[in-house]
């Protein structure tokens, strides 16, 4: 057996306090590892591993109020371990966990409530990100891409309609649907997951021990929480917005004020920018982290227990991403994920890091 692995153990009986540290870890390092192999929609699967998290807090713990008890514990956990997190996804934590409570607290059938959690909860996470660009840039933008993509197709004779194309409304249509659709499944699954947890028949081969000394995820670094320009998408959306002010001084594809509108936008979304990071979010912020420090010390004992746990998770997901390399695209990824949560769940290892 490898150095760092002493033993493991498997038990039926699930824990509410690991659900816990497993919510924790998803929130603060799950995106991370994430990233790092490279699976797109991280925001997605991180918000299905809420929902599936909820539903069996609820589950297995007697109070409702735990669920509340929890989403505190997890934002602590997430400033913690990944303080340079916008506020927007605390925001989103909190969300979750309020909706868990109020769905599991007030509808008497857990399979109901689950169902509406993973619709709302994937929603509300397709539709935020709509939510703060359209803030920041207006409707300019979404008009913008629309005479774009309608400009593109009249250049090569592309007819799809007798009028002109909404590629944003196409766009934000898809991207929810995909979301809300991946929260009815995981709402409908969630759930039948402590019946499935109970059937004995996983079997753990020899090479469950066999973890790989080399560690995937060792090359993550923290990022700090760039304004929008200095990243590479804001970078080439002004770019893209400089060459349709261009654009339009040559065709007649475009409306008279178009330029005029992508200039104002440009200059309205720095403004916007410049007062929430300097003149609002400081506020914000200073209250925040008072939040954090007051209950990250009254609650220190349980995320120092947590966050002890998360060496182990990170060999659990190490081995069933290098377990599942046989597997292709979206067959890989749900053996990963599934095997992941059935293992995170039921196996305790000793680490020694």
């Amino acid at each position: 057996m490898l150095s760092g692995i002493q033993n493991y153990s498997v038990k039926l009986e699930i824990d509410p306090k690991r659900i816990i540290a497993l919510w924790g870890f998803s929130e603060a390092a799950f995106g991370g590892i994430l990233h790092a192999l490279q699976i797109p929609l991280t925001g997605m699967f991180i918000g299905s591993a809420a929902v599936i998290f909820i539903t069996l807090i609820a589950h297995y713990s007697k109070n409702r109020y735990s669920i509340l008890q929890a989403t505190i514990t997890v934002i602590i956990i997430k400033a913690v371990i990944s303080p340079h997190s916008p506020l927007a996804a605390y925001f989103a934590v909190a969300l979750q966990g309020l909706l868990g409570y109020l769905f599991f607290s007030f509808i008497p059938f857990e399979k109901i409530a689950a169902l509406l959690l993973g619709f709302f909860s994937l929603l509300f996470s397709a539709l935020q990100k709509f939510i703060l660009v359209t803030i920041v840039f207006g409707n300019t933008l979404w008009k913008s891409i629309d005479d774009f993509v309608n400009y593109i197709l009249s250049q090569v004779n592309i007819t799809l309609f007798d009028h002109s194309l909404s590629f944003s409304i196409l766009l934000i249509g898809l991207y929810t649907l995909v979301h809300v659709g991946v929260g009815i499944y995981v709402g409908v699954k969630a759930p039948l997951l402590p019946s499935r947890l109970k059937n004995k028949s996983y079997l753990f081969t020899d090479t469950f021990k066999n973890y790989l000394t080399e560690d995937i995820f060792e090359k993550q670094k923290t990022r700090s929480h760039k304004r929008w320009w200095k990243r590479l998408t804001g970078i080439a959306l002004i770019i893209f917005f400089v060459l349709l002010m261009i654009l339009s001084y040559f065709s007649s594809d475009f409306q008279q004020n178009r330029a005029y509108e992508i200039f104002i936008m440009l200059i309205r979304s720095i403004v916007i920018t410049f007062l929430w990071f300097v003149v609002l979010s400081p506020y914000v912020i200073k209250w925040f982290n008072g939040f954090i420090e007051k209950n990250k010390f009254t609650r220190a004992s349980e995320i120092n227990r947590v966050t002890g746990l998360f060496p182990e998770f990170r060999r659990i997901i190490n081995y069933t991403w290098k377990a599942s390399s046989h597997l292709k695209n979206f067959r890989r990824f749900r053996k990963f994920f599934s095997d992941s949560l059935v293992l995170l769940l039921i196996t305790n290892i000793d680490v020694n890091e």
